[in-house]
C-alpha cells in the first residue's frame, strides 16, 4: 500500500473540506471514496463525511487497483533521481514517451513499467511528455496523488538557424489543435481569425489554447544561436511552433521548419524544478548538454 499521513490543523465538520484544503481534486477524492479502508482517522476507518478534530491523524491509501500492463522493454533508463514518490529520467532523443503503432515495445512507458515490475499496482503516469526527438528531463509520478500535486518548471535549450536578433523575447501566441471527425492533425497551428473561419466552414474543429514562451539568447555561433526557453504553459510543440512563428525555427525541425535531414530537432529539456508543496518538497534536476548538440556546435 502507498499511504500518506496528514495532521488536521483545525476542526472540520467533514473530512471532505480538509481534503479540499489540501487541494485534492474531485477525481482523487472520488478514488478515496471508492473502497472502504482508503481513509483512516486515528487508525479507524472513516469517510469523507467523518468529523475531523484538530490534531487528528488522517491516513490516505492511494495505491491503485491494478498495474499498467505493457510489453517488456529492455531499453536502459538513465535515472537522474528517484524516491518513493517519483522518478526523474534523462530521456534520449528518438524515444517515445508512450506506446504508439510504430513504437509499441521500444518506448519509455514500457521501460519504466518493466523497471517497476516488482512494485505492486504501479500505474505509468508521465508528467509533461516530451516529443520523441526531444531529449532531457522527464518525470514519472509513482501514484495519483503525486501526479496531481507535483508542480514542474522546465527549462529547455535549443538551436535555431542564423543569428537570433533578441537578447530576450516573450512569445505570446495561442496554439490551435485542428481536428476533423475526431482525428487530430499532428501539426499545431497559430491561426488568424480569417484562417479559423475558413477551417470551420470546411468542417474542421479547432481547439485553441493560450501559450506563452520566454526566450533568452545564450550564445551565437557562426551559423546558429543557442537559446534557452522557459514556459508558462505546456502546449504540444509549443517551443517549436513559437520559434517558427517568429521566423527562427529550430534546427532540423522538419515539421515546423524546412529541414530534410535525418537529424533530430535540436531541442533539449536541461532542467526541471520540482515542487510538492503539500510535503514541503523541492528538488532541481539538471542534465548535461547532449552529445549531438556538442558535436554540432564543435
Amino acid at each position: 500500500m502507498k499511504i500518506y499521513s496528514f495532521t488536521a490543523d483545525k476542526n472540520y465538520k467533514h473530512l471532505y473540506m480538509f481534503l479540499k484544503d489540501l487541494q485534492f481534486s474531485e477525481s482523487l477524492i472520488s478514488f478515496l471514496r471508492s473502497k472502504a479502508g482508503r481513509i483512516l482517522i486515528n487508525e479507524q476507518t472513516a469517510n469523507t463525511q467523518s468529523v475531523l478534530k484538530k490534531g487528528d491523524i488522517v491516513k490516505l491509501d492511494v495505491e491503485d487497483d491494478a498495474s499498467t500492463d505493457l510489453p517488456k522493454s529492455d531499453l536502459k533508463l538513465d535515472i537522474l533521481f528517484e524516491d518513493g514518490d517519483l522518478i526523474a529520467i534523462n530521456k534520449l532523443y528518438g524515444i517515445s514517451c508512450i506506446p504508439s503503432r510504430s513504437h509499441y515495445k521500444e518506448n519509455l512507458a514500457n521501460s519504466v513499467c518493466f523497471y517497476m515490475k516488482d512494485t505492486k499496482n504501479f500505474v505509468y503516469r508521465v508528467l509533461g511528455r516530451l516529443d520523441k526527438d526531444t531529449s532531457g528531463v522527464i518525470i514519472i509520478a509513482k501514484n495519483r496523488l503525486v501526479a496531481e500535486q507535483l508542480k514542474i518548471e522546465k527549462t529547455y535549450i535549443g538551436l535555431c538557424a542564423g543569428h537570433f536578433p533578441f537578447e530576450n523575447l516573450e512569445i505570446n501566441l495561442p496554439i490551435s489543435t485542428i481536428s476533423k471527425n475526431g482525428v487530430n492533425q499532428q501539426k499545431r497551428e497559430f491561426l488568424t481569425e480569417k484562417q479559423k473561419q475558413k477551417l470551420l466552414e470546411e468542417g474542421f474543429q479547432i481547439d485553441e489554447k493560450p501559450a506563452l514562451t520566454f526566450v533568452k539568447k545564450v550564445k551565437e555561433y557562426k551559423t546558429c544561436t543557442l537559446l534557452e526557453f522557459t514556459l508558462k504553459t505546456g502546449r504540444t510543440h509549443q517551443i517549436r511552433l513559437h520559434m517558427s512563428a517568429v521566423g527562427f525555427p529550430l534546427l532540423d525541425d522538419a515539421l515546423y521548419g524546412s529541414s530534410t535531414t535525418q537529424a533530430r530537432t535540436k531541442l533539449h529539456c536541461k532542467k526541471a524544478k520540482l515542487t510538492l508543496p503539500i510535503f514541503q518538497f523541492t528538488k532541481t534536476i539538471n542534465t548535461p548538454i547532449p552529445t549531438d548538440f556538442k558535436k554540432f556546435l564543435n
